[in-house]
């Protein structure tokens, strides 16, 4: 008799608790895996705004835009205009004696449609200003020494600058 007052009592109970969990289940199919971006996908990047050696420092993160959609079996896993992160690992400002300011950016990263961060590898950035060096110092020799004070030109990346990233390892992005 308590062995039937148990399985009665504990049987409602627990049917409707396996009811419930069974119609909570999330279920997925096979189709939504996602999209497979290569190693090697080239991207077309823009420099967002004028970069210029005087104005940065190593580590300083600056803004690239994505030129194009990236696509993979006609769906867009990098939109047109995404923001790709680069990162400057040289940069010098322009000195006496006529030498050059330059600089140097790689590019890091993008992020894909699905808010999932794509790393970069391949094509950094290298600008230089012009040299005077020459000029400095045959000036200084032969007219005045304060010609040796004279600057070389600070590098300059314009706004708008196209080149060339490629995605740096294979990714899975649901797009």
């Amino acid at each position: 008799m308590i062995t039937t007052i148990k399985n009665s009592f504990f049987r409602k109970p627990i049917a409707i608790m396996l009811s419930l969990s069974f119609l909570l289940m999330s279920f997925t199919t096979g189709g939504d895996v996602g999209v497979v971006l290569n190693a090697g996908t080239s991207i077309n990047l823009e420099t967002v705004s004028t970069i210029q050696s005087d104005m940065v420092v190593v580590g300083q993160i600056v803004d690239f835009r994505v030129k194009t959609d990236v696509k993979v079996d006609n769906k867009v896993v990098i939109a047109a205009g995404a923001i790709a992160k680069g990162q400057v690992v040289r940069g010098q400002k322009a000195k006496g004696l006529g030498k050059e300011g330059f600089v140097e950016i790689q590019i890091k990263s993008v992020r894909a449609v699905d808010g999932q961060e794509v790393y970069l590898s391949g094509g950094n950035v290298y600008q230089e200003g012009d040299d005077q060096q020459t000029l400095a110092i045959v000036l200084g020799v032969f007219v005045c020494i304060l010609f040796l004070f004279l600057k070389g030109k600070n590098a300059t990346v314009p706004s708008g600058f196209q080149l060339n990233s490629s995605v740096a390892s294979t990714v899975t992005i649901n797009a």
